[in-house]
């Protein structure tokens, strides 16, 4: 029988495979998530490791490289594939998952057949039912392919104007890099853009008229806070305004600044108003209804992210952590890392197992009787739903029906931080099948006509009838969020006004983001985009970023001094606030949400073999370069101070002190311990340098780059123009050219023997190519060196991917 091999994308993810497959399939063996990386800029060209302005795109795709903590991995499967005809890609089935498990067998030159499991939970069935309907991994080129184009164009423009940022806008003596990322310049943007709302707030009186009503069973209080809808048209012409959308815990930050159309803002019309409805005489119209609620969604990650930073102040890396231990070292969950909300119409089957098992553990036994007939929504209102999983490779997060059998015993052993989010998945979904909250809604409103309009004067009330999926959050009943019960009114009764009261309430500024709410913000992230086209794209793909990685990306804004807490909020810092303001004026697209959109819609197109790669990532570094240009032009019309800066050298702290004493001014607080303080010190009482005398001219280029060039120049029989040895960034372009066009390298005298003497040893032939090319030399050492078959290399010396081998016969 020909010899297997099972790549999976971590160890957890081998160890529920080996549990369900033993080795019928073959050696199972995981990855770390990615073992290869991208090679860095200073890898690739050597004028590179001095950070510059510019595009960093060598004219081909980046090859990759072994991650040196991941090497381990990637030599057990390197010495499995040695002797396999077989490989079955087992990685998550999402664009990174086909990328991580892909680039291993490409990148280890395997040649045998490759085929491809396709899961989206790791419960034995589940994986027995996706090693039954292997289909060929080739089928899944182009989520392989689409996959390359995001990382390269990742890599390529985020850390080019990361680059170009830092020589341009840094302010000089501060630490650290100004970090730009297609995810993380839009975060950013969306934490300035609130601050900004905060800072030029200007509160706003509104008035509401107080009318006390007498009515046949007593009195009540009806309030008129809007302008009719008839002088609302007649004034602006405008339609009324779209209701809102209930906004969940946690929320109060997603509101932007209080509309204020509709509102009565102008103080003589309010107390017009109030004067001329007392002792009105009139019908009182009254509307009570039975109505019904049903439960919310189910979690997917950001949800579950953003409702754990509301109850238990949790960042949402830690969220995601305590939600991997409890998939795959507990085992008491799906999937934690998908963005669907919805479970598949097949999971109603499991209704009468997952439930039971549930209600036995201590905390849900007391709902035994609520969910004695679960009750089952399916559709996109409800929670089953296949047509709203469709091109999702994972479903909502639940309890693992699959394991129910060991909840009794292993819910018992969880940690504090393990339970409390269990509590908050198992609650959702129990919640999901309980009966519907009912309530009975009374609506009042007494019409009063005044200047040629009708005037509203109304109360509502809420009373709550049946708990229903309430009662598994502990509410339901009545309390502090339900609206008064109103007294008994007749339809049409005459109501008479013995009171009138003016009231002013004064607007309050949007609330910070939390964690939480910017999470789900990044999720939503389509709202804040105005092109339809690219609205609708960026809700496709829900949002900015990844579940996985949302968190991560506030991290690191947090860590280079982007954005700080503030209790439970988030902030900019002065200089992040800065970075905003610069590339709004110059590129504001770097900061646009709709970029990812415009990327989206391309590796789309490569995905569906409408588009190469290649030819998707040239698109978006056409962009990239003018962006870069936009920036370098500001070059010292800001300076931008993130991160904490480095102490002034001994000979500016000198020069400080020397000034001060003859000026007999005192340093400014920090002058000896902050370098930019310092040298905004230097810069304001040093004699001015003539124009040109420092900087005002091109910067000469290095002696490495300088180096580089002649070697160039020599191997392609060409001159080095004068205008680019006197300027770096006319040598860089020109070395950009010139290595377009140049031959490969030659293998030095030492590699090339070694080469030699390591295919005479594995008894293979040394290919043509790394007799004439030092990459492919290079790369044919590193193969045989670790013992790899068959000369196997990643073929990515050649600048890009190549074609799927054929597989054997």
């Amino acid at each position: 029988m020909a010899k297997s091999v099972v790549i999976c994308e971590k160890p957890s993810q081998a160890r529920a495979l080996k549990a369900a497959l033993g080795t019928r399939y073959g050696e199972i063996l995981p990855a770390c998530g990615h073992l290869l990386t991208l090679k860095e800029p200073d890898d690739v060209r050597e004028d590179w490791k001095t950070w510059s302005a510019g595009l960093l795109w060598p004219g081909r795709f980046y090859e990759k490289k072994v991650i040196p903590d991941t090497r381990k991995y990637l030599d057990a499967i390197r010495a499995a594939l040695r002797d396999a005809e077989r490989v079955i890609v087992a990685t998550d089935c999402d664009r990174e998952g086909q990328l991580i498990g892909d680039e291993i067998v490409e990148f280890l030159g395997f040649r045998g057949e490759t085929l491809r499991a396709i899961f989206n939970a790791e419960d034995p069935k589940s994986l027995q039912e996706a090693f039954g309907r292997l289909r060929p991994d080739r089928e899944y080129r182009g989520l392989y392919d689409s996959g390359q184009a995001r990382e390269q164009a990742d890599q390529v423009t985020n850390l080019s104007l990361t680059r170009t940022a830092t020589v341009t806008l840094k302010e000089p003596g501060a630490k650290g890099a100004i970090g730009i990322g297609r995810v993380k310049t839009p975060v950013l943007g969306i934490v300035c853009k609130r601050e900004l709302e905060i800072l030029n707030f200007k509160p706003q009186d509104l008035y509401e008229i107080d009318a006390g009503v007498k009515v046949t069973a007593g009195h009540l209080m009806l309030t008129c806070a809007r302008l009719p809808a008839s002088l609302m048209k007649e004034q602006d012409g405008a339609q009324a305004e779209e209701e809102k959308e209930e906004l969940a815990e946690d929320d109060a930050a997603l509101e932007e600044v209080e509309p204020l159309r509709g509102k009565i803002q102008d103080k003589a019309l309010a107390e017009g108003l109030k004067t001329a409805v007392i002792g009105y005489k009139g019908p009182v119209r009254s509307r009570a209804e039975r109505r019904k609620q049903a439960p919310p969604k189910l979690f997917d990650l950001t949800a579950l992210q953003s409702t754990a930073s509301a109850r238990f102040g949790w960042s949402g890396d830690k969220t995601l952590d305590v939600a991997q231990k409890l998939y795959s070292e507990r085992t008491l969950i799906t999937y934690p890392r998908g963005e669907a909300k919805y479970l598949p119409e097949n999971n109603i089957g499991d209704i009468p197992k997952l439930v039971p098992a549930l209600l036995k553990l201590p905390d849900y036994g007391q709902h035994a009787p609520l969910l004695r007939e679960p009750v089952v929504r399916k559709g996109k209102s409800g929670h089953f739903s296949d047509k709203a999983l469709e091109g999702l490779s994972h479903y909502a997060i639940i309890p693992n029906v699959n394991t129910s059998d060991s909840f009794s015993r292993v819910v018992p052993q969880l940690s504090p931080d393990e339970a409390r989010l269990f509590d908050l998945i198992v609650r959702q979904y129990l919640a999901a099948l309980a009966p519907d909250h009912e309530y009975r809604q009374t609506t009042v409103w007494m019409p009063f006509a005044w200047r040629g309009h009708e005037w509203d004067f109304r109360a509502s009330g809420r009373v709550p009838l049946v708990a229903g999926w309430k009662a598994i959050f502990g509410a339901g009943g009545k309390g502090e969020d339900d609206e008064p019960e109103l007294p008994a009114v007749k339809d049409g009764e005459t109501g008479e006004v013995l009171t009138a009261k003016l009231s002013t309430v004064t607007t309050k500024p949007p609330a910070r983001y939390t964690e939480g709410s910017l999470i789900r913000v990044m999720q939503e992230a389509w709202r804040l985009v105005d092109d339809p086209a690219l609205r609708e794209r960026l809700k496709e793909a829900k949002g900015i970023g990844t579940p996985a990685t949302r968190g991560d990306v506030v991290k690191g804004l947090l860590q280079q001094g982007q954005i700080v807490r503030k209790a439970k909020s988030l902030m900019p810092t002065e200089g992040g606030l800065q970075l905003y303001k610069v590339l709004m004026e110059v590129c504001p697209n770097v900061v646009d949400p709709g970029r990812t959109a415009i990327w989206e819609t391309l590796f789309d197109r490569v995905e569906k073999k409408q588009m190469s790669s290649q030819d998707a990532v040239a698109k978006i570094l056409q962009s990239a370069q003018a962006e870069i240009e936009r920036i370098s032009r500001n070059a010292g019309a800001a300076r931008i101070s993130i991160g904490k800066a480095g102490k002034p050298s001994e000979k500016m702290a000198a020069a400080a002190k020397t000034i001060a004493e003859r000026k007999k001014i005192p340093l400014p607080k920090g002058a000896l311990t902050d370098a930019t303080v310092c040298r905004r010190f230097l810069e304001e009482h040093l004699p001015k340098r003539e124009d040109g005398a420092a900087g005002g001219g091109p910067v000469a280029p290095s002696e490495k780059q300088v180096a580089l060039a002649e070697s160039l120049a020599q191997r392609l029989g060409r001159r080095i123009p004068e205008a680019a040895r006197a300027s770096s960034r006319e040598l860089s372009a020109w070395i950009d050219e010139a290595m377009k066009a140049a031959p490969p390298r030659p293998p030095s005298e030492k590699q090339l023997a070694l080469a030699e003497r390591l295919a005479e040893e594995k008894g293979v032939d040394l290919p043509p190519a790394a007799r004439t090319d030092m990459k492919a030399c290079s790369a044919f050492i590193d193969a045989h060196m670790t013992g790899s078959r068959g000369g196997g290399t990643s073929g990515r010396g050649s600048g890009f991917p190549p074609r799927r081998p054929v597989p054997a016969r």
